[in-house]
């Protein structure tokens, strides 16, 4: 169905006539937008805020073709055209551009790049491996400038663009990246809030004040939102830990997920078999250390790492491996490698001639992840999943190089320098299994991350990794909300209309499912449908 098919336009319009739209003089700024699955998720929020916080919506203009299919969610939403700076300002911008961009050349030093008081470095060096598609940056070249550039002008543009109107907030898909990253931060600097909508068929909305409030991932638990888990749940809590384990390694959880624990690749369900197929030696321990998609923003999530980067991490961590023959070393490829090329790295070079107690599982003959609840003794990551989710399904202690989601939440080892990293490597032969009392933090962390700092959105359909990259989404992801509209009417209604309570509140911070559970599951159908069983369990 085409975005602009008079018939999904209608049906929509007539569907979320239901909230009929508030009239304020607050606005609330939002993206440009882009694919399918995101306008569709923006716009929903943007009912939302408007009815909980009376912000009339002003979608950043860029096609003519969106205008009518945007109002139809919201009528009295408005449009403004990216203004187009001056030939004045322009030079101004490409002078403190290059300006900048001398510093950077001279000291080496991309991260500490900053404008106007915002910190940006770590956007530019995530954009320059982005769009190089390139594993780590290796010299300081024109690319950076022009990447500089462009987060200026992007600054500009949209501090411009808040000054003009009577703005409280902006709406964004995204931490990360120019367009999404740059205007929180833009906004977040001049006084306005910043709402991040993250998720799709599992969403959260968080509201960011601070500056480094930024850095604070949509789904992070803090140590209280743990300690909360525990007591609530109470002696309920190993069934649902299982409810949620369940569908997340069943293929129909996050999108990662889905090739983690795909039952294509092969389960191991017991370390004598792993260890004996892959020759390794039975009487060491196993160290799996879960590479990262090494272009995958590294930076723009989290406050510090150890390393250079998600590569440099991985070549000094296989250097030490090479040289340290007291346990066996598996190096475990990304599961989601293959939407993340980078063309100045071969593993197959970088494996060749390797020690016999060194292997590398690649994309082609991936393991089940829940193999290594079996086979492995520790787990390494910079900041992944792998750093939580072991903890909890087996007690696997975790090693992590970096500030992640999950820090100092008390079942990690986190160390704080380079040298600690490796001095706790050269110990992997003697780490013990987590305590109890770990294991259950982790769990509590892997259900707040998975359910509880999400929601349910029944108006957004389920939907893959190949299906947000599809470039064909256009001509049936709207199909698809079509028939939703058919099917779940009322548990879409029910469902916006409890969030759009939760959001209403003076103190709203993050819309997720834990308070909702907390406070009596006031709405229980859709309570019911996020985690199933949890009316029973109750």
């Amino acid at each position: 169905m085409s975005v602009t098919g008079r018939d999904f336009i209608y049906q929509n319009r007539v569907f979320w006539s239901a909230f009929p739209a508030k009239a304020y003089n607050k606005k609330v700024l939002i993206e440009e937008p882009s694919i399918p699955m995101i306008k569709h998720a923006n716009a929903i929020f943007s009912i939302i805020l408007n009815q909980a916080k009376s912000l009339t919506p002003v979608w950043l203009h860029n096609n003519a073709e969106d205008i009518e299919l945007l109002k139809s969610y919201v009528p009295t939403a408005e449009f403004v055209s990216v203004p187009k700076a001056s030939r004045f300002d322009k030079i101004k911008m490409k002078l403190a551009a290059i300006w900048k961009f001398m510093i950077m050349y001279l000291t080496k030093d991309v991260l500490s790049f900053s404008y106007d008081g915002v910190k940006y470095g770590d956007i530019v060096y995530d954009t320059y491996l982005k769009r190089c598609s390139v594993a780590t940056i290796r010299a300081i070249d024109t690319r950076l400038l022009r990447i500089i550039y462009d987060c200026i002008y992007r600054h500009e543009i949209i501090r411009k663009i808040l000054l003009s109107d009577d703005f409280d907030a902006v709406l964004v898909s995204h931490q990360i990246g120019i367009r999404s990253g740059v205007m929180l931060r833009t906004a977040i600097r001049y006084g306005y809030k910043g709402y991040l909508r993250a998720g799709h068929h599992l969403s959260t909305l968080r509201c960011f004040e601070k500056a480094d409030e930024v850095y604070d991932y949509e789904y992070k638990p803090f140590p209280e939102d743990v300690d909360r888990v525990i007591a609530v749940l109470g002696p309920k809590f190993n069934d649902v830990y299982k409810l949620i384990f369940d569908k997340q390694v069943s293929g129909e959880g996050d999108k990662d997920g889905i090739y983690a624990f795909s039952k294509d690749s092969k389960c191991y369900n017991d370390r004598e078999s792993f260890v004996r197929e892959f020759g390794l030696d039975a009487q060491k321990k196993n160290v799996f250390v879960m590479l990262h998609a090494f272009n995958d923003h590294p930076h723009s999530h989290f406050r510090w790492m150890l390393f250079k980067d998600y590569y440099d991490w991985f070549e000094k961590t296989l250097d030490f491996a090479k040289r340290n023959s007291s346990v066996n070393w598996i190096f475990k490829q990304h599961p989601s490698i293959k939407f993340y090329i980078t063309k100045d790295v071969s593993f197959d070079s970088l494996f060749s001639n390797c020690p016999d107690n060194i292997i590398y599982i690649d994309e082609n003959k991936q393991i089940n992840t829940r193999s290594l609840v079996y086979c492995a003794d520790l787990v390494v990551t910079c900041l992944g999943s792998a750093g939580f989710e072991l903890p909890a399904m087996g007690g696997i202690p975790s090693l992590i190089a970096s500030d992640t989601f999950y820090t100092n939440l008390g079942f990690a080892l986190e160390p704080k320098t380079k040298e600690e990293y490796f001095r706790i490597l050269s110990n992997a032969q003697n780490i013990k299994p987590l305590t109890a009392k770990q294991q259950k933090r982790a769990q509590a962390s892997y259900m707040y991350i998975y359910k509880f700092s999400r929601v349910y959105m029944p108006a957004f359909p389920i939907a893959t990794v190949e299906d947000e990259r599809d470039r064909n989404q256009q001509s049936w992801y709207w199909g698809k909300v079509a028939k939703l509209y058919l099917t779940s009417e009322e548990l879409i209604k029910n469902s916006v209309r409890a969030y759009i309570d939760d959001v209403a509140k003076p103190d709203f911070k993050q819309l997720n499912s834990l308070d909702n559970y907390c406070h009596a599951r006031k709405a229980e159908k859709w309570t019911n449908s996020f985690v199933p069983g949890i009316k029973e369990l109750a």
